[in-house]
Order: C-alpha cells, then structure tokens, then sequence
C-alpha cells in the first residue's frame, strides 16, 4: 500500500501544524472538536457505486437519517441528488417538502442513512474529492467478522430491549448482594443518562464524579465521531464505588472472585457478552480519585467500541491516562508520570522494548509515554487515530493499522515521537 508521507515529512508537518519547538515540554493534555469523518486508505473497499440502477440513492425512494446531533428523521422521500464529479460522491440531498421535515440537508450534518430494502450507510466525507460517499456497513461488516473469526472476536450488536432490561436487572442484583454483603453501610444509587453509581459515599459528594464520568463520555464521542446521544452500554455502565478500601478488596475477592486487588484502585470489568462495569474506591484524594474513576471507565469505552477485539496495551493505557487528564485538568498525574518516563527513554534511548507490544502490560514508567503518546498522535490527525482504533476493532494488527491511518511502521512512530519529545533516534 502506498505510504501516506515519510517519517520527516510526518515529523515537520506535525511541529509545524501544532506549533511546538522540538525543545519545548511535551503538548498540554487537552481534548477534541468535532471534525467530520473522513475516509481512509483502508475504507475505500466499502464505498458504495451511487450511479447507475443499482446505486443505493434514487429520487422517490424514502430514507432514515440521522444527524451527527443525534436527531432522526424517518421517511424522508428523496427528491433530488447534488452528485460529484465521480460516480460515488454527492454534495447535497433533497427532500419533498412535508410538514416538520427538512428540504436540504447538508452531508456535514449526516452520521448514517438507512434506504428502504436498499441498506445501511454511513455517511463519510472524501476531502480528495470534495464531496462525501456512503460506506456500505453491510460489505464492511462482513469482511471485519471474517478476520475477527481468527481471533475469536466478534462485533457487537445492538443490544435489545430484553438484553438492555436484563443487563439492568443484573446490576441491580449485584446491587442487593452487596448490601447485604455490607450491612453496617448505607449505600445511595445515582443514575445519570449512561451510568449507574452505586456507593456508599455521601450523597453530596456523588455529583460531581458523575460530572466527571458524563463528561469523559461526551469527549469520547467527540473523539470517536459518536453521535453524543448514543448509548453504547449494555443497559448502562454499572459503577460500584466503595468508600474504604477494606471493603472494595472484599467485595472484589467474595462477590466477584477476584482476590488480587492489592495495590488496586480501580478495576474496569469487561464481559465478552459486551456488560461493562467499574469498580473502585475513594481513598483520601478527590482529585486523585477522578483520574482513577474516568482512567477505569474509559477502558469499558473501549472495550464497546465496535467488537470485541484487544487493543494493545500502549493505546488502552495511553488513552485511558489521557482522557482522565482531559477531564480532570486540575491533576497533575500524567506530569508526574511523563517527569519519571523521560529520564528513562533518554537513558535507554528506548521505549522500553515490549512496550510497542500486542500482549501483557506495560510497566508503571511507561503510563506517562502512553499518555504523551496518544495526545501526539491525536493532535496530529484525530480522524486518523479514530480510524486506527477502529481498523484494529475490525480485525487488523495495530501495525497494519499504524500504516493504514498514519501511515508509519512501528519504528518510524518511536523515532517521530522520540524528536517531538527530544529525544533523538528513540527506538521502540
């Protein structure tokens, strides 16, 4: 596949675009604004013909749509078609008028469409071409279930109302085991629109981590071009908060047979029927605890985010530290970790070696590289790094999605990140 630049050139265009003196401090932490979709090398197999009498857009016919704002709109019948200059893109849609419905709708508006007996699309902009496609999530479906088979992974499907309801009813019983578990407690239940909270904190100060968890979602939305009303979760995303630590090692340990939570303060439990849930306590930081609730609960993120499929633990991490820092700016802790990783990755003139590795973990030092790393590569090109999480969820390597999106092999990424953070020649 042809490659999308040179490490240099990738290099240059990135300090130049973000303004940052190769000498300087590493990028503040800071989150993204919504951009389009926009297509990918790897994606262009799921374009769809729009000419002919085969393609999916015909005046008369009536579509479903939904907007990037998350409102639907249900049978608008099709009056006319802007095309582009090739046969798969168009610049505009036209509707007969109706009451309440829209005349035009503008393609930078539109997240998916559905044509009646004609498929399911989403809609995706080709800046090349200056004009939009449609992606045809029926041929993309097939072909990512085919190369998940080999690693027993699957995607996930909407959830239905029963496996929603039961989800919800599960949650709730764990809910009772542990009252009754822990019957000198008083706990409270907080439910916001996609989380549950479960606690025995004071009612007072429940509000504001749920702030911190709802806000970590939208970002992640943001980030990952979800339209922010969707629901992802099975149900919702049960988190069961313990004030004491005492009492989370033994709700681990007797109700969830999981023993091994020394040194632990929160766990993100990911189910391989899709149910996600956060387990934690509070300990005496506030602010500490933020970083450690939303860094939990973004792994649940990720784990619903298209299939099944593992991401590495370099980009599981790196993301998870730096949404938490995102949403809790007031934190020092990605600081402090990157402080403790750039003596290290000078020294070694490494990353560590298994650090760019599909299996295992990586080690407490290289959490703050991860975090740096992924706000690099996000504050390069964010509709790039969306594309590499999802062509990994779709059953690529993350090397083969690395060169996919950004177009870079493992060791060109070290090197490029090695000069942005001043350290020349870093190696994997």
């Amino acid at each position: 596949m042809q490659r999308l630049c040179s490490p240099i050139a990738f290099l240059i265009v990135v300090l130049l675009a973000m303004g940052q003196n190769i000498q300087a401090a590493p990028p503040r932490i800071a989150g993204v604004k919504a951009v389009p979709r926009s297509i990918m090398k790897f994606e262009r197999d799921y374009i769809a013909e729009l000419g002919g009498d085969f393609g999916p857009l015909k005046e008369g016919q009536l579509l479903d749509l939904r907007l990037l704002s998350g409102k639907s709109y249900v049978d608008l019948e099709l009056s006319g078609i802007q095309r582009g200059k090739e046969s798969t893109t168009f610049r505009g849609l036209s509707f007969k008028p109706s009451k309440g419905q829209p005349t035009k709708l503008s393609p930078n508006t539109l997240y998916e469409l559905r044509v009646r007996d004609g498929g399911d699309f989403d809609v995706v902009a080709d800046p090349s071409a200056k004009a939009w496609v449609l992606l045809d999530r029926k041929k993309r479906d097939t072909i990512a279930t085919e190369r998940l088979r080999d690693t027993r992974n699957k995607l996930w499907e909407t959830p239905t109302p029963e496996e929603n309801r039961a989800a919800l009813k599960s949650y709730e019983d764990l809910f009772d085991k542990i009252k009754a578990e822990f019957p000198m407690l008083t706990f409270v239940r907080q439910e916001t629109e996609f989380f549950i909270v479960y606690t025995d904190m004071p009612a007072g100060q429940i509000a504001a981590y749920s702030a911190n968890l709802d806000s970590m979602y939208q970002q992640l939305c943001t980030l990952f071009n979800i339209p922010k009303d969707t629901n992802i979760w099975v149900g919702k995303c049960p988190v069961y908060c313990f004030v004491n630590k005492e009492h989370f090692m033994h709700f681990e340990a007797k109700l969830l047979d999981n023993p091994a939570t020394e040194g632990v303060q929160g766990l993100s439990h990911n189910s391989s029927d899709g149910k996600v849930m956060t387990t934690c306590y509070r300990g005496n930081s506030p602010v500490f605890f933020a970083v450690v609730l939303v860094h939990e609960t973004a792994h649940g993120f990720l784990h619903r985010i298209r299939s099944s499929g593992r991401i590495p633990p370099w980009m599981n991490e790196g993301l998870s530290e730096w949404i938490a820092q995102v949403v809790v700016p007031q934190s020092d802790h990605v600081q402090g970790r990157f402080s403790e990783a750039l003596p290290i990755l000078r020294s070694q003139g490494s990353l560590g070696g298994d650090f760019l590795d599909d299996s295992g973990r990586i080690e407490s030092w290289q959490y703050g590289a991860a975090a740096v790393l992924t706000q690099f590569l996000i504050s390069t090109d964010a509709n790039a790094y969306r594309a590499m999480i999802t062509a990994i969820k779709e059953g690529y390597s993350w090397q083969e999605a690395l060169d996919v999106t950004f177009g870079l092999k493992p060791e060109e990424l070290a090197a490029a990140f090695g000069r942005f953070i001043s350290v020349p020649g870093l190696r994997p």
